[in-house]
């Protein structure tokens, strides 16, 4: 009578502490794919941009009236050029991607038309 009195908080305090250990483990294993969800879409968003920075400026020689607006559907979103003319030889266009997740990042880039060079690139 004593031995099965002392089993059974035994076998009780075993299973919280496996319980305890697989919940440790379900929280690690989907907090790592957290993060590679993350990682990947910060990947997909720095694509898209570069993609929209080089179509900016390949569109920016053809412009002749500013303000101006470009949209552009690639594999992995959507690019929306706007181009401003801030002096007689600079240019600035904001360059914001949208993943396919609907995340956003935007992209302020002046354009030296005459050095035809990137003077300033500015994130946010």
């Amino acid at each position: 009578m004593n031995e099965r009195g002392m089993i059974y908080p035994l076998v009780l305090t075993l299973c919280f502490i496996l319980l305890i250990f697989f919940s440790y483990l379900t929280e690690k294993v989907a907090s790592e794919r957290q993060f590679v969800y993350m990682q990947e879409e910060q990947y997909r968003q720095v694509r898209l941009i570069q993609q929209g920075v080089d179509r900016a400026l390949v569109w920016v020689d053809e412009l002749a009236v500013y303000p101006a607006e470009r949209r552009l559907n690639v594999n992995e979103g959507l690019l929306k050029v706007v181009f401003t003319k801030t002096s007689v030889n600079e240019v600035m266009f904001t360059v914001e991607a949208v993943t396919t997740r609907q995340s956003t990042k935007k992209v302020k880039v002046y354009y030296n038309v005459t050095q035809k060079s990137v003077t300033k690139w500015v994130e946010g």
